[in-house]
C-alpha cells in the first residue's frame, strides 16, 4: 500500500468517530477568526476574518522589521459538500487548494498531495487561544510547525 494510501485510510479510521457536518465544520473553524502572531520558534503570523457560512478570509506573513518578508492571501471556503484551504501565491496570485480530508472540534487536515511543500496543512487548536500549524510533505518526512497565540 502507498503511504499516501495508507495515510488516508488511518485519518478515514481516526475520523469515523467525529463526522461532522460541512456546517459544523465550519462553525468549529469560527474559532480561528481573529490575529494570530507567533510565541516561539518561526516568526509567523496569520489573521482571519469569519466572512460568511461558506467562507473565512485570512492572510498569513512574516515581518523583518518593519517589512514584510514573506506574505500570502488564504481563504477556507466551503463548496457543497467539500471544504477546501485556499492559497494565494505571489504576484501572479498562483492558487492552491487543499482539500479537508479530516476534521474534529479543535484540529483540521488539509491534503494536495500533487502540492510538493507542502501537501498537508495541519491546524490544531488548544483552549481557544494557542493554534499550532504543522505544514508537511505527503510522506511527513519534511516537517515545519508554527506556533501562535491569539492576541485579538
Amino acid at each position: 500500500m502507498k503511504p499516501f494510501s495508507l495515510f488516508l485510510l488511518v485519518l478515514l479510521l481516526i475520523n469515523s468517530c467525529y463526522n461532522p457536518s460541512s456546517s459544523d465544520i465550519i462553525s468549529d473553524l469560527k474559532v480561528l477568526n481573529g490575529e494570530w502572531q507567533s510565541y516561539k520558534g518561526v516568526k509567523f503570523n496569520e489573521n482571519w476574518k469569519f466572512v460568511d457560512e461558506n467562507l473565512f478570509e485570512g492572510i498569513g506573513f512574516s515581518m523583518n522589521g518593519a517589512d514584510t518578508a514573506f506574505f500570502e492571501s488564504l481563504k477556507i471556503l466551503r463548496e457543497g459538500d467539500s471544504i477546501y484551504y485556499r492559497v494565494f501565491l505571489g504576484e501572479k496570485k498562483d492558487i492552491v487548494d487543499f482539500l479537508l480530508i479530516q476534521a474534529s472540534k479543535n484540529n483540521w487536515t488539509f491534503v494536495n498531495p500533487a502540492n510538493e511543500f507542502p501537501s498537508i496543512i495541519v491546524y490544531q487548536v488548544e483552549n481557544d487561544s494557542l493554534l499550532t500549524v504543522t505544514t508537511s510533505d505527503i510522506n511527513s518526512n519534511k516537517k515545519q510547525l508554527f506556533y501562535l497565540k491569539k492576541v485579538n
